[in-house]
């Protein structure tokens, strides 16, 4: 499957998402009411119309309802949002099973009005085994018995993330309602990147999505270059995007914003594939400089001047990596990701040697590979 598009704030879905797909380095997008308007606003085209052109070129629209963000520190960014009238009472209460039903059949009525495949709301967890947890089971069991074809979404932070053999516990609960699919969603602090992932959290994440994967669908949105690892243990697709809001769920990206629309500085940074990770333009300028042979063999292809073609060499070389992951198996596609990680390693001390770069396989590499090789000792593999 690749890679899929989150939203963004700029006016770019569209345009950009349907070359991705015709281009074969996206496999769709998902528009979030936080991110998009449901009519044309004079700055963003309707979501019908989004709907309707992405999939008429060939790419999935989903609406991803992102239920889970309103639970986040000071969300706040309500300037679209309030304009899909989901909620029949106050924005965001879920207190007893009726507001959760209305809040559920209004995200439903909209998916189908999009054409979109049904993705219940849901909750963002801290920690399993507490109340909030248990009420997110229960808006889960809620979704699928009025739409057994739904996906579902598992949205945590860090904690959650790492929380052992009870994220074990909840997952086994969820797995039980038999979804059609699951989408998973890691919080962030900040919109760092790299993301400061530990070792514990891609552990967990790589135990959920091996469990969930078995006998259903598994994406990962937001997931990006930190998602490799949950590829490995069987998810079939990562969310990414020319913005850093589509590559990292962080808090202060749903604070209110004042009246700026365009969502930003563009994420320009170059993806090296044989580093798996990135470079500053600054830094990839002068590695290109001091040793282009190098430079070529750590990312073939051109990385283009303009926001657009940086993208999609970035997804070029996401949805590459994605793919070859996933015409493997088991065990396989655990070691294929671990060469991968071994031979960047490798390579990281020559480019901070020439280009001085301040971040590196510490962050890049080293939390995602102790992941994977926690993972695969579990499971009799390493």
């Amino acid at each position: 499957m690749g890679v899929f598009l989150g939203d963004t704030a700029r006016n770019t879905l569209v345009k950009w998402g349907i070359n991705a797909v015709k281009g074969g380095y996206a496999t769709g997008a998902y528009l979030s009411p936080f991110a998009s308007p449901r009519h044309a606003n004079g700055y963003k085209r309707s979501a019908l119309d989004t709907s309707e052109k992405i999939r008429a070129a060939g790419g999935e629209f989903w609406f991803d309802p992102m239920t889970y963000a309103l639970s986040m520190p000071r969300a706040g960014d309500f300037r679209y949002y309030d304009g899909w009238e989901l909620w029949e009472g106050a924005r965001g209460d879920l207190t007893t099973n009726e507001a959760m039903r209305t809040h559920l059949n209004r995200v439903f009525d909209v998916q189908r009005e999009l054409s979109s495949p049904l993705l219940a709301p849901s909750l963002l967890v801290s920690y399993p085994d507490t109340p909030n947890s248990q009420r997110a089971l229960e808006f889960s069991q809620m979704a699928v018995d009025a739409a057994p074809t739904t996906w579902l979404t598992i949205a945590g932070d860090h904690e959650f993330w790492s929380a052992g053999a009870e994220l074990d516990a909840h997952v086994g609960a969820l797995d039980q309602l038999e979804p059609a699919g699951w989408l998973i969603v890691v919080t962030r602090s900040d919109n760092a990147m790299p993301p400061g992932a530990t070792t514990e959290e891609v552990y967990g994440m790589m135990r959920t999505t091996f469990a969930l994967s078995q006998d259903r669908p598994v994406r990962v949105a937001f997931g990006d270059v930190a998602a490799l690892p949950a590829v490995a243990a069987g998810a079939e697709a990562i969310g990414t995007g020319w913005d850093i809001r589509q590559r990292i769920c962080a808090y202060q990206d749903f604070e209110e914003r004042d009246g700026d629309q365009s969502g930003g500085a563009w994420y320009q940074r170059p993806t090296l594939r044989g580093l798996l990770g990135g470079l500053s333009n600054g830094e990839h300028s002068v590695l290109t400089s001091e040793d282009e042979a190098l430079s070529i063999r750590l990312t073939p292809g051109t990385i283009g001047p303009s926001p657009e073609l940086a993208f999609k060499h970035h997804a070029t070389v996401l949805t590459e990596i994605v793919n070859e992951l996933n015409t493997l198996s088991g065990s396989d596609r655990v070691l294929a990701l671990r060469r991968r990680y071994t031979d960047a390693r490798m390579e990281w001390p020559q480019v901070r040697r020439l280009t001085g770069a301040k971040i590196g396989p510490d962050r890049w590499i080293k939390p995602f590979v102790d992941g994977l090789d926690l993972f695969a000792r579990s499971e009799g593999w390493g």
